[in-house]
């Protein structure tokens, strides 16, 4: 969990329930003051489990204790939660890391930015389910571990509940929709209703806002002079709200990025001024024209909030185009770490593979000379044994010495007594307590012993000759090799 400034009242207590006598041995809990630890966290989850556990058992179960105990463990979590994002300005820049799991969980938690997801909601919960299940195991099971991912699971539910709550707050009612929903007075109810203007305010000054439709009641049949001159002092009144907000719209776009569309809203808002100023010059017509009059200002009121909604469209439209590049980076940047994150996980799985077959080649390797072995004690064990014995004995890979050569079949027996006028080539094998004289040549010194793999320097590298005045001990050797395996 990363680490953000928050508060938390340092005075703060957390009471416990009262624990029966069965429990007081696993942990008795006591008030926590200010922001709790991590021991007496993963205290309180101690207990629970216990309690759990012992739920199962005919009448030790009591729902109102656990209740509590619950309760109690969700203050404490909180407190841990205000303690770390309380003075966050905005829940959406809260980053939540995850905990170090062990390598022996599959389950992959990444940092989560504002609100989580559903997928990373699901991961948490399948972390927590898969941790929980090592209980039976002690040796692979952390207290400290579990705390810590219960704690972020608190975390991320704490995230999504003000992302809700933020997204269901009720919208405010247009000011606007407010005054069209009124009821209308009529010139015998109020009389004085049409004598007072209608001041819609626009948020002047801001240019962003569009300007609302301000409908001017119709006159009734029988309106005086002086009646008719307020209703131009009204329309005269709001012609110079209209001159001071076309030229804060002219303003917006005399910028060099806009040049191309200032001189045709210029030209638009000048139209709709001059012909306001016709309109307003005319104040002294008959009654009839009073309501053609209201309705063509109301007709050119709208015409002038579509100029000044067609003005903030570019805005709007770099506004998203730039939330949309960020967001593309955004996305660009998560691919690019998980990538990483997955390469590396793939170079440490190939390194432990690469490591378990180097194990399993040690472990054939060595099941090969066992059995070898045993099979060379089963050849020991039968009784009369002479020089020919040795041509029983298999190597680690199971051969003979008929085998030893490619293209040229020859038992230890022959090859002894084609040799066995030459003195220099005897050597002295123990059988069955009793030694016995064979003859290997210098020419298959070195075929003996690469075949049986006790060659130890004494030949020529990656060949089967023996070194030059290294004969006397390669029969040493093979003295040795062959009476250890019959003698």
């Amino acid at each position: 969990m990363a680490d953000h400034l928050g508060w938390y009242p340092p005075g703060q207590v957390c009471y416990p329930p009262e624990l029966p006598a069965s429990l007081r041995g696993i942990h008795d809990l006591k008030p926590i003051v200010g922001v709790p630890s991590d021991d007496e966290v993963i205290s309180i989850q101690s207990v629970m489990h216990v309690a759990s556990r012992v739920s199962g058992i005919p009448g030790m179960h009591d729902p109102k204790f656990f209740m509590q105990l619950a309760d109690h463990l969700f203050d404490v979590q909180m407190a841990r939660y205000r303690s770390k994002y309380s003075l966050i300005t905005f829940p959406s820049d809260a980053t939540y890391r995850p905990p170090t799991l062990p390598t022996h969980i599959s389950v992959n938690l990444e940092p989560v930015s504002g609100a989580p997801s559903d997928d990373e909601m699901s991961k948490v919960h399948e972390a927590i389910q898969t941790y929980q299940e090592l209980r039976r195991i002690p040796s692979l099971f952390d207290a400290r571990v579990n705390m810590e991912l219960s704690q972020h699971l608190f975390d991320l539910q704490m995230a999504r509940h003000m992302r809700i709550a933020s997204e269901g707050q009720p919208r405010p009612v247009l000011q606007e929709a407010a005054v069209l929903a009124g009821p209308l007075y009529s010139v015998e109810s109020a009389p004085t209703s049409s004598r007072e203007p209608i001041n819609v305010t626009n948020n002047a000054g801001t240019g962003v806002n569009t300007v609302g439709a301000h409908h001017i009641p119709y006159t009734v049949p029988g309106i005086d002079v002086r009646e008719l001159m307020e209703r131009s002092n009204q329309l005269a009144e709001r012609c110079n709200q209209l001159l001071e907000r076309s030229t804060e719209l002219v303003g917006r776009y005399t910028q060099p990025a806009e040049q191309s569309q200032s001189p045709t809203l210029s030209e638009q808002f000048n139209q709709v001024l001059e012909r306001l100023t016709v309109l307003v010059q005319q104040p002294c017509r008959a009654t009839e024209n009073s309501d053609l009059l209201a309705e063509r200002f109301n007709q050119l009121f709208e015409r002038f909030n579509q100029l000044a909604e067609q003005s903030n469209e570019p805005a709007q439209r770099s506004n998203e185009l730039a939330e949309r590049s960020h967001e593309v980076a955004e996305k660009a940047n998560q691919l690019m770490e998980r990538l990483g994150q997955s390469a590396e996980r793939s170079c440490q799985l190939s390194e432990q593979t690469k490591s378990c077959w180097d194990r399993m080649g040690d472990v054939l390797v060595n099941m090969n000379r066992v059995l070898a072995g045993v099979q060379h004690a089963i050849v020991r064990n039968h009784k009369g044994n002479t020089i020919n014995a040795i041509d029983c004995l298999v190597n680690e890979k199971g051969r003979t010495p008929v085998e030893m050569r490619n293209g040229f079949r020859s038992t230890f027996k022959w090859v002894s007594e084609c040799h066995s006028d030459e003195p220099k080539s005897r050597v002295q094998v123990l059988i069955d307590g009793v030694s016995r004289n064979c003859y290997i040549p210098d020419s298959w010194l070195g075929d003996f012993l690469q075949f049986y793999n006790i060659a130890d320097g004494l030949c020529e590298p990656e060949t089967d000759i023996v070194t030059d005045g290294k004969e006397g001990k390669a029969r040493s050797m093979l003295c040795d090799y062959f009476s250890s395996r019959l003698g």
